[in-house]
């Protein structure tokens, strides 16, 4: 059977196990408790979406859930409003405080931005707690009605058990469909190297903000879900920092970026307290060292030792080949046979001199410290230029000031006739500038395809609907990035890898493979920071080969390198550095005979070659 065929199959078991569930549990209290784990799990995939997805630590979860209830309460209680209509403010109120808070605070990261979370939890319980007019304060809201269709009222936990499980399912499916998309891969690169995935055309702000809000949507329906089930009755001290820690860990123990994997930790953290209630005194002692011996020895959840397990990787190879992209990669395979693939030519104006890349005045200052000091330089259109001096010199800064990383103290940067100073770095990659880094930054648990794929960011269009939904156009531009990535990896030799992750590849291919994420993005100059670093010999040569095939596609490169020997062999033109300053500049010839450059940098033997 192919995984084509398994899927109806599978969403007829699902659908045949949530139809009889409530008849085989037939307890009313085990079908609340349920109800409840439902309700945490929803919780939970939200905060897989910004944790699991994004990597942001976030310990409000609990007050969005807290949100969403009382949202939908005072609707329905106070109102008397639809609980339908409680059902979608409840999402929509709670993505909207998640953008509130994201937005002053998603630059921040770490144990930085947890601390601001927490102060939010801290903030809206303080609220829930004094706003007696609107919430009732610490008597909270009774009487909270169940959702009903037509004249039939939802209220025994069987009946809302099939509200519950069928919105988990929705939720569930469009959260793993918005992982394999372009905006999953954007939270994904984020959550791997923020940097990396700004050059790559990822606007990190706002994709963060947009994880923030659709975690605090889905942390709102949770609440939603527990505020019209169960005692139908809600109060603030349910929605402490307490419940949002509880969330964490049933997010990290069912298995970090696994969306079965929060409702499996959610779901055994709600259920198995109640299990063990035959212990007495000792079951929550029972529970906890549960719970610290879980995370001792499987630090990567429930979801990272499942994958672990042999069959669970031939499993999951048996999906990936009846996938989409598997096809497409067999049949773009067969196409290209032994041929390389190609990049698409670029296409550049440059200015009436033919420079590409006008840099006037350039400055860079870290306090007292004068990085880069009035540097004037330009880059031609079709050349590879090469920028080079001793170490601390400030070719690194430079290149990070044109690719947007740095804002400069002072100067101008005219890329194509365009003023780009200061923009930011996924700005100038839309406007054909794509770098590598020094140190290899490479979204490491992301497959070479899909590095590769992110890549094409700034390039395509799918926004967060059609992310989830993917309608025909979306399918179609995502067969078309898949086809452009798969002749760039052909290009730079990386055929047969495509499944593998970034971060099992040997050094030379991961140097290659983030080449390929640069030259996808159809970039008009490259910036290339010590590509050769690393490599061996023959992975020099075939650097060099293809830095003269990339520069015949009509793209220009700015090299930083301190190999002379290749510098010397692919350059068309050279600057040279000293202490922030440029000391030199010209063709290879002059350079080579510069007695400045070969006291500062080149040496007599270099010269002498």
């Amino acid at each position: 059977m192919s995984p084509r065929t398994l899927k109806p199959l599978l969403i007829v078991v699902l659908a045949i196990a949530v139809a009889v569930f409530p008849w085989a549990v037939g307890s009313s209290y085990w079908l609340n408790l349920v109800n409840l784990a439902i309700g945490f799990s929803i919780a939970c995939l939200g905060l897989n979406i910004v944790l699991g997805y994004g990597g942001q630590l976030s310990l409000a979860q609990a007050a969005f859930w807290g949100v969403g209830a009382y949202t939908s309460a005072v609707l329905t209680v106070t109102l008397g409003m639809s609980v339908w209509v409680g059902m979608i403010a409840a999402f929509i109120v709670a993505a909207l405080f998640g953008v509130l808070l994201g937005i002053p605070t998603l630059k921040l990261s770490g144990h930085y931005l947890a601390m601001a979370t927490i102060g939010f939890g801290i903030i809206l319980q303080l609220i829930l707690v004094n706003a007696i007019w609107l919430t009732g304060g610490s008597d909270g809201i009774p009487k909270i009605p169940s959702p009903s269709i037509g004249p039939y009222e939802l209220k025994d936990p069987g009946t809302f058990f099939y509200v519950a499980a069928v919105s988990l399912i929705l939720l569930t499916w469009a959260s793993m469909r918005l992982k394999n998309s372009r905006v999953g891969r954007a939270f994904m690169a984020i959550r791997e190297n923020e940097m990396a995935a700004e050059t790559a055309g990822v606007d990190s702000t706002y994709f963060k903000i947009m994880a923030f809000a659709l975690s605090a949507g889905y942390g709102g329906f949770g609440g939603w879900v527990f505020a019209h089930s169960g005692s139908h009755y809600i109060s603030p001290d349910t929605f402490s920092f307490d419940q949002s820690v509880m969330l964490l860990a049933m997010a990290v123990l069912g298995g970090n970026g696994s969306a079965i994997g929060a409702i499996v930790g959610a779901t055994l953290l709600t259920l198995v307290p109640e299990v063990l209630r035959f212990l007495k005194d000792y079951y929550m002692m029972v529970y906890a060292a549960g719970i610290v011996a879980i995370m001792i020895f499987m630090p990567s959840g429930i979801a990272g030792l499942v994958r672990g397990f042999t069959v669970s990787q031939r499993l999951r190879n048996w999906w990936v080949s009846g996938s989409e992209a598997a096809r497409q990669v067999a049949a773009t395979t067969q196409e290209l046979g032994a041929s390389v693939g190609s990049l698409a030519p670029a296409v550049s104006v440059g200015g009436s001199d033919g420079a590409l890349l006008s840099v006037r005045g350039l400055v860079k200052h870290f306090g007292g410290l004068k990085a880069v000091d009035g540097v004037d330089m330009e880059v031609r259109l079709g050349e590879i230029q090469a920028l080079i001096g001793p170490n601390g010199s400030g070719k690194t800064t430079i290149l990070n000031m044109l690719s947007g990383l740095y804002v400069p103290t002072a100067g101008e940067i005219v890329l194509n006739g365009t003023p780009v100073t200061g923009r930011k770095p996924h700005v100038i990659t839309k406007h054909g500038v794509a770098r590598t880094f020094q140190n290899i930054r490479l979204f490491g648990e992301l497959s070479v395809l899909e590095n590769v794929l992110i890549g094409q960011h700034s390039r395509s269009r799918a926004g967060l609907v059609g992310s989830v939904l993917q309608p025909s156009s979306q399918q179609s531009e995502e067969a078309a990035m898949r086809r452009k990535a798969l002749e760039t990896l052909a290009f730079v030799g990386l055929r047969g890898k495509e499944f593998a992750e970034a971060k099992s590849l040997p050094y030379g291919q991961q140097r290659l493979l983030e080449l390929a994420r640069a030259l996808v993005s159809d970039p008009k100059l490259l910036l290339l920071d010590e590509p050769a670093a690393g490599l061996n010999s023959a992975e020099t040569e075939t650097l060099v080969e293809l830095l003269f095939q990339i520069r015949d596609h009509g793209v220009t490169i700015l090299l930083v390198e301190h190999d002379m020997s290749l510098v010397m062999n692919v350059s068309d033109h050279i600057t040279v550095l000293n202490f922030g300053k440029k000391i030199a500049e010209g063709p290879v010839e002059t350079i080579e005979k510069n007695q400045e450059v070969i006291d500062a940098y080149l040496g007599t033997e270099m010269s002498n070659a």
